[in-house]
């Protein structure tokens, strides 16, 4: 069964690819009933299937009144579906273009976000939060551009770690981290990031969307761990 869905994977990327370039190119999508703006040069939340999965999987978390912190927003999706249920928003992405597309996104869907251009939490000043979610660039290598960098985290999943990282000193107490990334990423890997920041997983399952295999994980941080320099530098 396993085999044969990967054989259907890559049959079916092979007829989807070119259709997605088609589709990301057209100014305006839909997506559970929102209505957003995109931009070819920003992560597409519809074509590029990973947000759908990501947004379904939030929705079954109480995020009502907390503070809510959406790493690399894109287009601004996951944030305005965590806004319209109630969550105070702060939204970021280390893509210019993106930081703009989700503000005007944001307005057009009457919600409340702080929109920040940021790597990481380089400009996020200190705030805390009680969920950060991020859906991670899913492959090894070197972005060579902003739009890239939603796909690439770096040769060694750079970008993953010092997120983890970066997640122990934002993360208000009883916050947790919730993450989703594509199977070709390899789930011991990236998870192994973030049990080396010191966090463990209090919630792991996998989603399909069409043929491909995401992981959705949730981490808190260990009390009793401490992050190791492997991850720290």
């Amino acid at each position: 069964m396993e085999r044969a869905r990967r054989v259907c994977r890559r049959l079916f990327q092979r007829v989807y690819h070119p259709y997605a370039l088609r589709q990301i190119t057209k100014p305006v999508t839909t997506l559970r009933g929102l209505t957003l703006l995109t931009d070819p040069e920003v992560f597409h939340p519809v074509h590029f299937l990973s947000t759908p999965v990501f947004v379904d999987y939030l929705a079954t978390l109480d995020v009502a009144g907390k503070r809510f912190l959406d790493m690399g927003t894109g287009s601004g999706t996951v944030g305005i579906f965590a806004a319209r249920r109630g969550a105070r928003v702060t939204a970021c992405d280390i893509n210019p273009r993106a930081v703009v597309l989700a503000r005007d996104n944001a307005r057009r869907n009457g919600v409340e976000m702080d929109i920040l251009e940021s790597d990481l939490f380089a400009s996020l000043g200190g705030r805390l939060f009680d969920v950060i979610c991020f859906n991670l660039p899913f492959w090894p290598g070197q972005p060579a551009t902003p739009f890239q960098a939603a796909f690439f985290g770096g040769p060694g999943f750079e970008t993953i770690a010092a997120f983890a990282a970066g997640c122990r000193d934002a993360l208000a107490p009883g916050g947790n981290v919730a993450v989703i990334f594509s199977e070709d990423s390899g789930h011991d890997r990236i998870v192994a990031l973030f049990t080396g920041a010191g966090f463990v997983p209090i919630d792991d399952r996998a989603a399909r969307n069409f043929f491909e295999r995401f992981h959705l994980v949730r981490f808190r941080p260990d009390p009793g761990g401490a992050p190791s320099t492997s991850v720290n530098g």
